[in-house]
């Protein structure tokens, strides 16, 4: 049996991200996994918990256990419970990963340590290094997370020498996603057709106006983009409905065309409709890609991709087993 316990430097390092990955990845190779999170407040009500634990239900694998409601003071009793809720998953599962705390101190548990730095300019690589040295004698992986893309080559470089694998992880439009649901509620959109492919991730946004290239070309050039344009703009709605469109935002008064719902269900494309024009719902949507949102199956799926790239499938191997 294998325990990984993750460890972060800060708040929003990117553990439960890290975790979704590894599980994700285990589970995709047939290894049973799961997941615990010791300390997260009030149990039964840590929305990382609630998600990993939707992310396991297709696999099977054991119910996560409920998070403890009390602090992580190293009090030996509360250690103790920590300690036999983990043996229990290990004789249910051939991976138990665990979610430990901030501040790059693992747990005092028989486990190897993941450290998930999320990287600060301000601080550089020496903040890096002083994680490093925290997380202990049983470290088996450094991931250093969000990187600025320009300045990856140069920290993976400044980091180069470790005894232990290392990932240094550009920021990625994918992890910064919302999905088709969370910017539908976001804006207070109304569902035109029945909604489908809710979950699409949305990386982009693009406006719907005035353009002088041709829709193909212009809508062609992303993927994972929702477009906002009028409701009273079918020309534009044609042109962008594509595999690169995870939904429409139809702005204004009005009701799309007939030919335009028919054409969005048999590509069974989302459709939101909000009252409000297109520059001021653009407007709305300042800041909503880097705001913290929950996790989803596809973030899951981009950090695994990440982690494959950047750490390495012959370390993630021997990582998970």
């Amino acid at each position: 049996m294998a325990v990984l316990q993750i460890v972060g430097n800060q708040s929003r390092s990117g553990k439960t991200s890290l975790a979704a990955a590894l599980l994700t990845l285990a589970n995709t190779a047939g290894r049973k996994a799961a997941y615990y999170k010791p300390f997260s407040g009030a149990a039964g009500a840590d929305s990382d918990a609630t998600f990993i634990t939707q992310l396991l239900q297709p696999y099977g694998g054991p119910a996560v256990p409920d998070s403890g409601d009390q602090a992580n003071s190293g009090d030996a009793a509360v250690l103790a419970q920590v300690q036999n809720a983990i043996a229990k998953l290990e004789s249910q599962a051939g991976l138990v990963i665990i979610e430990g705390p901030d501040g790059s101190e693992p747990l005092p548990l028989d486990s190897k340590v993941i450290l998930v730095h999320r990287y600060s300019r301000q601080a550089g690589v020496d903040a890096v290094k002083a994680s490093i040295a925290a997380a202990g004698p049983n470290l088996a992986a450094v991931v250093v997370n969000a990187v600025p893309i320009h300045r990856r080559d140069e920290v993976a470089r400044d980091l180069g020498g470790q005894t232990v694998p290392l990932a240094v992880i550009p920021e990625s439009r994918g992890m910064l996603s919302v999905s088709v649901a969370q910017l539908a509620e976001h804006l207070g959109g109304q569902w035109v057709l029945d909604p489908v492919n809710t979950d699409a991730p949305v990386e982009r946004f693009m406006i719907g106006g005035n353009i002088m290239d041709e829709g193909p070309t212009y809508f062609g050039r992303y993927s994972n983009q929702a477009v906002i344009t009028r409701v009273e703009r079918p020309d534009i709605q044609m042109a962008c409905m594509s595999d690169r469109t995870s939904c429409l935002v139809l702005t204004g008064p009005g009701e799309p065309r007939a030919y335009i719902k028919a054409e969005a269900l048999e590509r069974e494309l989302p459709l939101i409709q909000v009252r409000t024009n297109t520059h001021d719902t653009a407007e709305s949507l300042a800041g909503l890609l880097e705001k913290p949102n929950h996790l989803t199956p596809a973030k899951a799926d981009c950090f695994a991709g990440l982690l494959m790239a950047y750490l390495g499938g012959e370390a993630v191997e021997q990582l998970v087993g």
